[in-house]
């Protein structure tokens, strides 16, 4: 089946990844866990059988370094009782990596492997303490480079006519080699899948990414007969070569880019022979890795259509931890995140950075899972950075199996270039990417209940009105149904802030018919544009109009510039209270009528020269229009009186009160989760370094004192059974429609568990 006919629209289709009717039209509900309709589309939720994935504490063992190479220096015993002793309850176990390291198939082991088999002593060693298996299967990832041209010889991509594997080193030991599908590299993989999920006791089985074209070099072509004669037959085109790229003509871009569609199909034929193998055998959630959540975007939706839960091998930052465990969650899918990612394979140099990303990962839904864990065997004495967060997860197993982030904020993900509108190109511009990851930001320094969503969000009603605001920072594009959707979101009272130029542009270009990492191997198609609109897309909405300044006011405003902290700064002043924020970027607007204007953009402290903030109304909701690109100047430095603003209004455009609020430092992160009448108030600590580095490693922690919580009681329901998930003394206080906790110190980590009852 071509991709082109999967879907009327292509890019709507590929933007809806993981949430669409595709997934269920393509495979069937059979172990994709429960299926609930919203709004004509199939939306997956975690079935009870894999709600085990959200309380995950994960050793990952991979195959690609220490101890598999370049010494074989694996001890299944040693490994299970580290895990034992620190409360980890999943191996994910390497069945290949530079070699196999299990019996039965047609891969070369490990030159002093012998007759070993490293799985079947890892299942031996774990089950019997409670630990659960998850095998690794490299999925065309590279093999050893003796194996693809000495042992296995056919199994090699085929990188130039008549040449041989791609070469290059990776990890430890030997080089590697590329290989294809499209020889007996196929078959010997499903042999290795049927082997190890019917012969070995296994709780889940993960996969390296679903990509076509892995590791190969550009323009991503293989000329092995499969591929040659499989193409032929179904394009009748030959696969072009020249040594330089710059000599392919357009004629024979296209025919390479009509290459990578047909290998991408055979990707597919492949994944799902894979499902069908597995679930013939066992119930087992199928894993694979996505890598970061940019790659959501540009992800074929056939692939996380047939999976159950994905894997992060990125994140620089707790923030950006926060909210890509977030934007997992919000498409239903489990999500496996890497913690102490930048530490080395034999040096167990994990701070208190490697516990709070722990924290943090947990806190928002996901399970965190050890890079480089074997380290912790030989490490003794700091396996306790592991064993206090696993040990209170282990304890409280239910409050993180199961639940949903409660739904209140939706920032809706972007990434991007600049969408400035250039008033100093010289200084560094706002972009989608700043500004929608600021917004997040901002209402979680705030203490805001936030989740990250895709734009997909905005196509569904139904689950667009499980939030009861919706941001917009800066997203440049939205399409008609999303736009008509949000208009009836707020006309129904929810609530809706939008900034800078969101919804002043229009796509322009053909639709993008395969997938976008597939591009950066060959050539990519007519790009799609963004042009400029006269108006905003959301005019009805947001009632303002852009404005181009001329005359005196453009003299003015050029004359302050807004580049550099001084005494020529524009600046964004409330109307009430006279607060002065920065500017940098801004969208001149006009104001249409039937809108309050709350805040100007100033030249000195109180000299108007444009609205800066416009509050309007629609129906029974409530809508802020924001100028300036506050989310992406929040992001660049932190400071806390643009927080506020943010804060302030969602706050002012809710149709309820938060849920919470927590008055303390904004160090201290907070997720409130809920699962039927139970809800969880996770509260993590992360003043060390909370604008860290990635992975630099930290060593102190500062505690927080006289951390109050108020609980708002839902209408017509009250609070119970409260009780903390880490012991420690608190008072409690009903003050009628909320209740108050105080909490006199929060270390690394607290919760706040309670009930809501009718």
């Amino acid at each position: 089946m071509n991709m082109r006919d999967c879907h009327p629209n292509r890019r709507q289709f590929l933007k809806t990844a993981v949430l669409g009717s595709v997934g269920a039209s393509l495979i069937g509900p059979d172990g994709l866990g429960q299926q609930t309709v919203a709004g004509g589309r199939a939306v997956r939720a975690l079935s009870p059988q894999m709600r085990w994935l959200q309380s995950a504490r994960v050793f990952l063992v991979d195959g690609y370094a220490y101890p598999f190479t370049p010494d074989l220096e694996f001890d299944a015993e040693a490994l299970a009782e580290a895990m034992a002793d620190v409360k980890a309850n999943v191996v994910r176990f390497a069945t290949m990596g530079k070699y196999a390291t299990i019996q039965g198939v047609a891969f070369s082991r490990h030159p002093r492997q012998g007759k070993r088999d490293l799985l079947a002593e890892t299942v031996a060693a774990c089950k019997p303490r409670g630990i659960r298996v998850v095998p690794y299967i490299s999925t065309m990832h590279k093999l050893a480079w003796s194996m693809v041209t000495r042992d296995y010889p056919q199994y090699a991509h085929v990188s130039r006519p008549g040449g041989g594997p791609a070469r290059s080193p990776f990890g430890s030991g030997e080089d590697h080699g590329t290989v294809c599908w499209n020889t007996p590299y196929r078959q010997a993989y499903l042999d290795l899948i049927e082997h190890v999920v019917r012969d070995y006791e296994i709780d889940g089985i993960y996969f390296d990414s679903w990509m076509a074209c892995y590791f190969w070099p550009r323009p991503g072509t293989c000329y092995c007969d499969g591929c040659r004669k499989g193409f032929a037959t179904g394009a009748s085109l030959e696969i072009p070569f020249h040594e330089k790229l710059g000599d392919y003509t357009s004629t024979e871009q296209a025919a390479i880019r009509r290459y990578h569609a047909w290998y991408q199909d055979q990707l597919i034929g492949v994944l799902g022979e894979v499902r069908r193998i597995v679930k013939r055998h066992r119930d087992i959630p199928l894993i694979y890795n996505i890598n970061n959540p940019e790659r959501l975007m540009g992800e074929d939706p056939r692939v996380p259509a047939q999976l159950d839960a994905f894997l992060y091998e990125r994140s620089q930052s707790m923030l950006h931890r926060a909210e890509g465990v977030s934007l997992a969650r919000a498409t239903g899918l489990a999500v496996w995140p890497y913690v102490s990612s930048r530490l080395t394979s034999r040096v167990a140099a994990g701070g208190l950075n490697v516990q709070q990303e722990i924290f943090v990962t947990a806190m928002f839904g996901g399970g965190p899972i050890v890079y480089s864990a074997y380290q912790f065997v030989r490490k003794t004495n700091d396996r306790e950075i592991l064993r206090r967060p696993f040990g209170i997860i282990a304890r409280h197993e239910d409050c993180f199996q199961g639940v949903e982030n409660l739904s209140f904020v939706a920032v809706v993900w972007g990434s991007g270039g600049a969408t400035t509108s250039g008033h100093h190109p010289e200084r560094p511009t706002a972009n989608v990417r700043s500004s929608t990851l600021g917004a997040f930001a901002a209402c979680l320094r705030r203490h805001v209940q936030v989740a990250s969503v895709l734009q997909d969000l905005l196509d569904d009603p139904a689950r667009l009105a499980r939030y009861k605001v919706v941001y917009l920072a800066g997203v440049p594009h939205l399409t008609t149904t999303q736009i008509r959707n949000l208009r009836d979101f707020v006309a129904a009272g929810g609530g809706l802030v939008v900034s800078h130029d969101c919804s002043l542009w229009r796509q322009e270009g053909p639709p993008l018919d395969r997938p976008v990492h597939l591009f950066r191997l060959g050539f990519a198609p007519a790009a799609l544009r963004l042009v400029r609109q006269e108006r905003f897309g959301l005019e009805e909405l947001i009632r303002v109009r852009p404005v181009l300044l001329t005359g005196e006011r453009a003299a003015l405003v050029e004359k302050h510039t807004s580049d550099h902290p001084g005494f020529q700064d524009l600046y964004l002043r409330m109307r009430l209270g006279s607060k002065l924020v920065p500017v940098f970027d801004y969208q001149p607007v006009v104001p249409l009528d039937g809108t309050e204007v709350s805040a100007d953009i100033v030249v000195g402290e109180s000299q108007p020269v444009l609205p800066g903030i416009v509050l309007s109304r629609h129906g029974k909701g409530r809508v802020a229009y924001v100028a300036p690109a506050l989310e992406s100047v929040f992001l660049q430095t932190n400071l806390g009186e643009l927080a506020d603003v943010i804060a302030s209004l969602v706050a002012r455009v809710s149709p309820e009160p938060a849920p919470f609020t927590v008055h303390a430092p904004d160090g201290l992160i907070a997720n409130l989760t809920v699962r039927d009448n139970q809800r969880v108030l996770h509260m993590t600590n992360w003043t060390g370094n909370k604008l860290e580095q990635p992975g630099l490693n930290e060593s102190w922690l500062t505690p927080i004192e006289n951390v109050h919580v108020r609980l708002r009681k839902p209408p017509g329901r009250r609070i119970e059974r409260v009780a903390l998930l880490v012991e420690a003394p608190f008072e409690q206080k009903d003050l009628g429609e909320a209740v108050e906790i105080t909490l006199p110190r929060v270390g690394a980590y607290q919760a706040i568990r309670f009930t809501c009852a009718g």
